[in-house]
């Protein structure tokens, strides 16, 4: 075991980038956090949930990550730059969102609650 991925709440959903260099990790405190796959070390907090982070999926391209939420949307995150910036808030359902991925040819996102 290398370490241990914490947050203050429990762990929902845990994932690699497609390039095995960083991790995901999607938190009952209403965050997702990004680490280095090697060192462990966090890398930034992603905040702007009012619900528990239910999942999280990493785009194809490793540009983008997704995370879904009890409070019924997906938020996508711009991970181009040096530091995580949100792009924006899919609204839609009319429930929790449970679950999200991106399609292997990066055009789509899907969700379900």
């Amino acid at each position: 075991c290398k370490g241990t991925l914490r947050h203050s709440g429990s762990v929902r959903c845990v994932t690699y980038s497609p390039d095995g260099k960083h991790i995901a990790t999607a938190s009952g405190d209403k965050t997702v956090k990004v680490w280095d796959a090697g060192t462990m070390e966090e890398k930034g907090t992603l905040t702007g949930h009012s619900g528990w982070v239910t999942c999280v999926a990493y785009s194809p391209d490793n540009k983008s990550l997704a995370s879904a939420s009890y409070d019924g949307t997906v938020k996508l995150w711009d991970l181009s730059g040096e530091t995580p910036v949100e792009k924006g808030t899919l609204r839609g359902h009319s429930d929790y969102v449970n679950c999200v991925a991106y399609s292997p040819d990066n055009k789509s996102l899907a969700s379900a609650s």
